[in-house]
């Protein structure tokens, strides 16, 4: 289960990860992080579409967008395969009409975002990052939900993998 919808999905019945399509964080942060590492921000609309310019943070919050909006291009394009497989198979463990790819599981969790009027505003910690590879903390203001996303630069743009959990709740 991602932690980037937890609450609002499991009130429609569903556990997804969140990438963070993601499942059970095995630690939260260490150290509080600098206010100059923490970002609270709502995704906006459109996506920024230059991640090769991007930071990790303002291509997770792309992602963020992109899966709300929905962008299924775009948000599938942001996950490692491994990362689908494990996301779709926990949606498929919860769900009546199971879904076959990741632009489907995509389309059907910005459907149940909506439906719930879930608040994607998030605070972003920078746990670790470096040219090719970042480590946020993400907490869900709305819930409270949170989790850390693990993300390596794939080429010009950031992946998230499927090292990112969410938090134990």
């Amino acid at each position: 289960m991602t932690s980037w919808g937890r609450r609002s999905l499991d009130v429609a019945g569903i556990g997804l990860i969140a990438l963070m399509a993601l499942s059970g964080c095995a630690t939260a942060p260490t150290a509080t992080p600098s206010p100059a590492a923490v970002v609270t921000q709502a995704p906006t609309s459109p996506a920024p579409t230059d991640q090769a310019a991007s930071g990790a943070v303002e291509s997770y919050l792309a992602w963020l967008t992109a899966s709300r909006t929905p962008d299924v291009d775009a948000a599938c394009a942001a996950l490692s395969p491994d990362l689908v497989a494990r996301m779709i198979a926990e949606l498929n463990g919860t769900v009546p009409t199971p879904v076959g790819s990741c632009e489907e599981m995509i389309a059907a969790t910005a459907a149940l975002y909506r439906a719930v009027g879930d608040d994607a505003a998030v605070d972003v910690a920078v746990k670790q990052e470096t040219p090719t590879d970042a480590t946020l903390f993400v907490t869900y203001l709305a819930s409270g939900d949170c989790g850390t996303v693990v993300m390596k630069r794939g080429g010009a743009s950031w992946i998230i993998t499927e090292q990112s959990q969410e938090c134990a709740q």
